[in-house]
């Protein structure tokens, strides 16, 4: 039994991610709806982020920045040009392609600490050209989209649509997930995230696979950047692009388990609804979910380093043996 689950993890996963549809027509409070609709929302963004950071073992601290490309490309063209916002998410991914096509081409042979710092001062460049470029991103003070329902402006009485975009958003993504995990470029990725030299002593050309890889997962991010832009009716710089979103990619993704196509659910499922229900209820407590959200990371780490889902397997592997023992 235990040997059979293993085998069908991801088709039992997938059941849960396709499942979840529900989740929101369950209810007809829109508090609750919100937090499924935000859980949805990040764990595409965080098996977004995993695409590249998971897979090749580079820390990127610096997504926040697609994330922001994407909002604003979508919010800007659609309030200042009247231009659809489906049309604008797909300007935002292009331009988020391009972006990460120059940035990567250009930092991803540093190595540790030395990408990593690129990585935050990109991020650090795009928030403050968006707080200082006021003719274009309105500044500080933001942009307020104007509220005009109909699916070709992506905007909804209901939250209902919302959930459904995002919900096809992440299931989406974590399609691409699995198909690349199983694929050339998965393989490929994880062997360089394991020893670049002996990679390409190997043939593998390292730095075509991580430029490609980051380059998906920028344009991924700017896709779910474009939704919450949509959804929130309002982006400004320092909550959009901020260090603390920069940080919530690499959580989830760590807390659920760092290149597998499914850790980055498992993550976003657990601690999505916990530190948006911690700041609901106690929002007298300042700070209370950030800091309940970095303790069961710590705990995490110090004991199931590899996260929930490979911590699970090792559970019913162990189980397993235990029985054929």
């Amino acid at each position: 039994m235990i040997k059979t689950f293993l085998k069908r993890q991801n088709a039992v996963l997938w059941i849960i991610a396709v499942a979840s549809i529900a989740l929101p027509l369950l209810t007809d409070n829109r508090y609750y709806q919100d937090i499924i609709i935000m859980t949805f929302l990040w764990t595409g963004l965080a098996a977004s982020w995993n695409l590249y950071s998971g897979y090749c073992a580079r820390l990127s601290i610096g997504h926040a920045a697609f994330l922001g490309i994407g909002a604003y490309a979508a919010a800007l063209l659609y309030t200042n040009y009247g231009i659809s916002p489906w049309v604008g998410m797909i300007a935002g991914g292009l331009l988020a392609g391009l972006v990460a096509l120059v940035i990567g081409g250009s930092t991803l042979r540093l190595k540790g600490t030395f990408f990593v710092l690129a990585t935050i001062a990109f991020a650090k460049i795009a928030e403050t050209f968006a707080i200082t470029a006021k003719w274009i991103t309105g500044g500080s003070l933001g942009v307020l989209i104007p509220y005009a329902p109909g699916f070709i402006n992506m905007t909804w009485q209901s939250k209902i649509p919302y959930a459904v975009l995002a919900w096809v958003y992440m299931l989406a993504i974590l399609a691409v997930c699995v198909k690349v995990e199983h694929s050339r470029l998965g393989y490929f990725l994880r062997a360089v995230g394991e020893d670049r030299e002996a990679a390409e002593n190997l043939g593998v050309n390292a730095s075509k696979i991580m430029l490609t890889a980051f380059v998906m997962s920028a344009v991924f991010t700017a896709f779910g950047g474009s939704i919450m832009a949509m959804y929130v009716m309002y982006i400004e710089p320092t909550s959009l692009m901020s260090m603390t979103n920069s940080v919530q990619f690499i959580l989830l993704a760590i807390a659920g388990g760092l290149g597998t196509a499914f850790g980055p659910l498992a993550g976003a499922y657990v601690l999505v609804p916990l530190t948006n229900l911690m700041r609901g209820n106690f929002p007298s407590v300042s700070g209370l979910h950030g800091l309940l959200l970095g303790l069961i990371l710590i705990a995490v780490l110090l004991y199931r380093s590899s996260g929930i889902l490979p911590a699970l397997k090792g559970f019913f592997e162990k189980r397993r043996k235990g029985d054929m023992g």
